[in-house]
């Protein structure tokens, strides 16, 4: 499927405002082997937009194809297996149930999707995401930390932006296998003593194991900060 072909032929109309790039084929196929779908999966897919990953999907087991913006829907509705919601997928993702995730997600509400990603039940997620953020999940960073302890994770390839249309920015395939689904408190727990990730253990948290009182917060091992915040829970 050609993206600026059908959105030409469709008389459509690109809104960069919500994030509207549209990846070429052999990026979408490689999403699609990355999740080994199987007939009974559930698919949960955001940002539908064209239907070109939504229909590939929905040869292979049902999506769940989730688009914001009412004038892709027409589109998305004529392809068979798949669910179409016309909504903002923060405000409806708690009332879905899925077991895979694919989607080219909208990257000014990465952290926050991924966030509410974590907090719900499922087996694997491919996302493409913007590469400084795949970067940043893989940084000493509370969102790092968060991640690697609700998943197994890796950042399968990266994707020039050209490979868009219209180009978007350099951006980057990941994988997610989940271990758990997210402790919210433990999150509150990274976001605070984060905001002093520079410091010392000692003067920034009240109690934690004497080894670790001279180490700093963005040296922890998620292990560390997991006894830590054990520790400190009220």
């Amino acid at each position: 499927m050609d993206p600026e072909k059908l959105i030409l032929e469709n008389g459509l109309t690109i809104k960069k405002g919500l994030d509207q790039h549209f990846l070429s084929d052999k990026f979408v196929d490689k999403e699609i082997a990355l999740a080994g779908l199987k007939k009974g999966d559930v698919v949960l897919e955001i940002g539908a937009g064209i239907g070109n990953l939504t229909e590939k999907i929905a040869t292979r087991c049902h999506v769940i194809a989730v688009e914001k913006d009412k004038q892709f829907i027409p589109l998305l509705r004529k392809i068979k297996n798949a669910e179409v919601i016309n909504d903002d997928a923060l405000s409806i993702l708690s009332s879905l149930t899925f077991n895979k995730i694919i989607s080219n997600i909208p990257y000014s509400i990465s952290q926050p999707l991924l966030l509410a990603l974590l907090t719900k039940k499922w087996d694997v997620a491919v996302l493409v995401v913007q590469k400084e953020f795949a970067e940043k999940m893989l940084s000493k960073s509370k969102l790092s930390v968060i991640v690697n302890d609700c998943c197994h994770f890796d950042v399968e390839e990266f994707i020039t932006a050209g490979e868009f249309y219209p180009p978007a920015v350099d951006s980057a395939i990941v994988r997610m296998v989940q271990k758990r689904i997210m402790d919210e408190k433990f999150w509150r727990f990274l976001s605070v003593v984060y905001t002093q990730k520079n410091r010392n253990v000692k003067n920034v948290i009240k109690s934690f194991p004497d080894e670790l009182a001279k180490k700093k917060v963005h040296q922890l091992e998620i292990k560390e900060l997991k006894a830590i915040y054990e520790m400190n829970r009220k």
